[in-house]
């Protein structure tokens, strides 16, 4: 199945491409590329063996996403004999589409552009001359629904490659710490326990977005959530984007997210210890502290 999603995929991603570019279906020819990008990655991923499957059946869908909130161990257990990713991801997917239709339609999305775009100016990274083409292109990319339909399907495919990388790394360390995991299984126990956190952290930004004035948003930072959680309020972003950033990471939902990994991976691989889920689910933690810092480090005028 997976080989065929990749293979029908890689063949709309041509067509959508060539559609693209020549202007046919304007602004949805990178979208293409990346479709084809995403077929080659499911394509490739077909051969990798899965774990041979006992005679218990599989959770339904619906199933392994309600019991993530109240029993993730034993939708984890089951995805042990039945690993499976790509519908919680577009699930995910979903929910950040619906966010981020909702904050530009609140924030409307010339705010968001012009901010963008003067930042883009006063950080220096384009010249002068070029800045009303790049106004013009990003207020059109953020009002045209052709490239607003295009930037979610790259959102999702993004998603599966990050996901399928987030995996893999998880799969070195626990074989690293002597433990026994399929691929399948390390990207499925990823993928799952990122789903519980996206709802969350969506849904109740979703809420907060349409109780606040707009003008009490920020058109960079609320992009990615407006739930209050984590010990950023200590400092403004203005005075240190790389602290702020930091501060961002200690969150209750940054909590919920590694406890949930750790658990995803130990119950979900054959023989995995605490020691090696735990030490894992830390390390992602880490780097994405680490690569936010150093994003906030080159890229703090865009936080003010």
């Amino acid at each position: 199945m997976i080989r065929i999603i990749g293979i029908i995929s890689a063949v709309v991603g041509i067509l959508v491409a060539v559609f693209g570019f020549t202007g046919i279906l304007p602004h949805l020819g990178s979208t293409g590329i990346i479709l084809v990008l995403f077929g080659g990655l499911l394509f490739g991923l077909s051969f990798i063996p899965k774990p041979v499957a006992v005679e218990s059946a599989p959770m339904s869908f619906p199933e392994t996403l309600a019991k993530m909130f109240f029993a993730p161990t034993e939708v984890f257990q089951n995805l042990r004999r039945f690993p499976r990713f790509l519908g919680v991801i577009l699930v995910m997917s979903i929910i950040s589409g619906i966010y981020t239709t909702a904050f530009f339609y609140h924030l409307t999305p010339e705010r968001i552009a012009n901010y963008q775009v003067d930042k883009t100016a006063e950080s220096g990274f384009a010249p002068e001359e070029m800045m009303p083409k790049i106004r013009q292109d990003t207020i059109e990319a953020y009002t045209n629904p052709m490239a607003r339909a295009g930037q979610l399907v790259n959102s999702f495919v993004g998603q599966v490659f990050f996901i399928a990388f987030v995996g893999f790394m998880f799969w070195l360390i626990i074989m690293a710490f002597g433990g026994t995991i399929n691929f399948w299984q390390s990207v499925s126990a990823t993928a799952y326990a990122f789903f519980p956190v996206i709802l969350l952290q969506k849904g109740i930004s979703t809420l907060i977005l349409f109780l606040k004035d707009p003008v009490d948003v920020h058109p960079i930072l609320g992009q990615n959530s407006l739930v209050q959680d984590s010990l950023n309020f200590l400092i403004a972003p203005s005075a240190s984007p790389v602290l702020y950033t930091v501060l961002s990471s200690f969150s209750l939902l940054a909590i919920y997210s590694i406890w949930l990994i750790a658990t995803g991976l130990k119950n979900t691989g054959e023989r995995v210890s605490p020691t090696a889920a735990w030490s894992a689910s830390i390390f992602l933690w880490v780097a994405g502290l680490s690569l936010g810092a150093i994003m906030a480090f080159f890229f703090g005028g865009f936080m003010t």
